[in-house]
């Protein structure tokens, strides 16, 4: 019974923290195509989105994960769960690679610290396409074909967030 309670706690807490990745990039990125008043508010939402939601939202995403494999720890031997181990190293450095953009952002002097948003706008795309490998990987672990459904899927949202991405 413990198990199920901490899987339903781990995705709850997942979800939000890739909401967490998703939305922070997102008001970066509106930041950016803004005027300059909104843009310290934008960018100081984003930051308090950053700091309340998003790195909580990990650590007790992986604190609850970590529980779950210590419960089950036949899973390491399925290979669904062995690719999204290493997913999931990913996605934690593409947290802290998003977390050091932010920090600089943050301490920028410059009355224009967002420049780029094509650059936000891809970054968006990237936590989109992690978002529905693991959306499609936990929804089809159990099927045949969960390898070709999920790279598909992946691929797909990669193929249009990136072309979104660059019509920006």
């Amino acid at each position: 019974m413990t198990y199920y309670y901490l899987k339903t706690v781990h995705h709850l807490f997942v979800l939000l923290w890739l909401s967490g990745l998703l939305y922070t990039a997102s008001l970066f990125f509106i930041s950016s195509k803004s005027a300059l008043g909104d843009k310290k508010q934008l960018t100081a939402m984003a930051m308090n989105f950053w700091g309340y939601v998003a790195w909580p939202s990990m650590l007790i995403g992986m604190l609850t994960g970590m529980a779950m494999l210590h419960l089950r720890l036949f899973h390491l031997a399925d290979v669904w769960m062995q690719v999204k181990l290493l997913v999931v190293i990913l996605l934690v450095a593409f947290h802290i690679r998003c977390h050091l953009l932010y920090q600089r952002t943050r301490k920028s002097s410059n009355p224009d610290p967002v420049k780029s948003p094509k650059s936000w706008a891809r970054l968006v795309a990237f936590g989109a396409t992690f978002g529905v490998f693991f959306l499609f990987l936990m929804g089809l672990k159990d099927s045949f074909q969960w390898v070709s459904g999920t790279i598909i899927a992946t691929l797909a949202t990669a193929l249009v967030g990136f072309w979104l991405a660059e019509k920006t």
